[in-house]
């Protein structure tokens, strides 16, 4: 298991990286000026592990079906057409004509249609919602060369920590939010996070904000000496260094957002439910009087 995003240490740690030089990105993590030629040596790599955890974003809890049907049936509506479907399944078993017999079978069939209908399509529903979340897992990388102890190797994305030296090359996806340190003609494609369609060419200088912005305000597709986790490596190849992993990755940031959005309900569903209360109350009110009339004037 992973550290919970608000006890992970990268949330205190982050930096404008983009407005960083090479030197100083690698002073402000705590790492040895030749982490390019070495990068972290295997006991530096499981210490900065057991620190921030797995480079893998956190799952919403799931929910199970039966929890997701109870949402859909729970529902004052609902609750009056199953009493209905319940009076009408006695009144079938319990009829000796068969005209009153057949249709309340019929009542039965429609009721309980009209309830699994609207339960399945509420179901479907929340599950595009949820697919939403599988689809951004699914742009990660599965792994990725990174340089230890001075040797190139491959290793799983998820075993990548902040300060991590991570090697690039023509079709990869990029496993960790990289300050680029060295780069050969390298361009990324970041539609994924930009919705910009022509891949960006990156660079290895300190770049300044433009006037009157902040460094966090500089727009992801211009901060050009970074490179972003589930984009792509467009051509060329290149270097950088981890700058953040897991939930601090910029898609993690968004799959964080889509996991925590709560479901709210809009004026015309909490008008529907209130219409339904007053529904109930007049249906009750409505058997009630028919039920007195019935036991107090019929001889």
């Amino acid at each position: 298991m992973g550290t919970h995003p608000s006890e992970n240490p990268q949330a205190s740690e982050q930096a404008p990286w983009h407005t960083l030089s090479i030197e100083e990105s690698i002073a402000k993590m705590g790492l040895k000026s030749d982490l390019q030629k070495q990068g972290l040596s295997v006991d530096e790599a499981a210490s900065r592990q057991s620190k921030y955890g797995p480079n893998k974003m956190t799952e919403k809890e799931k929910v199970t079906i039966w929890q997701r049907i109870w949402h859909q049936i729970n529902n004052v509506l609902v609750y009056v057409l199953i009493t209905v479907a319940v009076v009408s399944l006695v009144q079938a078993v319990t009829t000796d004509n068969s005209n009153t017999r057949f249709t309340a079978w019929f009542q039965v069939a429609l009721i309980l249609s009209v309830i699994i209908l609207n339960t399945w399509i509420g179901i479907y529903q929340e599950g595009n919602a949820e697919k939403a979340a599988d689809a951004l897992k699914n742009m990660l990388s599965t792994d990725a060369r990174v340089i230890r102890g001075g040797k190139e190797i491959m290793i799983p994305a998820g075993d990548i920590v902040p300060g991590d030296i991570c090697l690039l090359g023509l079709g990869d996806k990029i496993p960790a939010d990289l300050r680029l340190c060295s780069v050969s003609n390298m361009a990324t494609g970041e539609a994924a996070l930009t919705g910009e369609s022509v891949p960006i060419d990156k660079v290895t200088e300190a770049l300044s904000p433009p006037d009157g912005l902040d460094p966090e305000q500089v727009p992801l597709g211009d901060r050009k000496n970074m490179a972003y986790s589930a984009t792509l490596v467009a051509q060329g190849s290149g270097m950088g260094i981890a700058i953040a992993t897991g939930d601090f990755t910029q898609i993690g940031t968004i799959n964080r957002l889509v996991n925590n959005t709560e479901t709210i309900k809009t004026d015309v569903l909490k008008q529907i439910d209130q219409v339904s209360k007053y529904l109930f109350i007049c249906i009750c009110t409505m058997c009630t009087a028919t039920f007195l009339t019935a036991f107090f004037y019929t001889d």
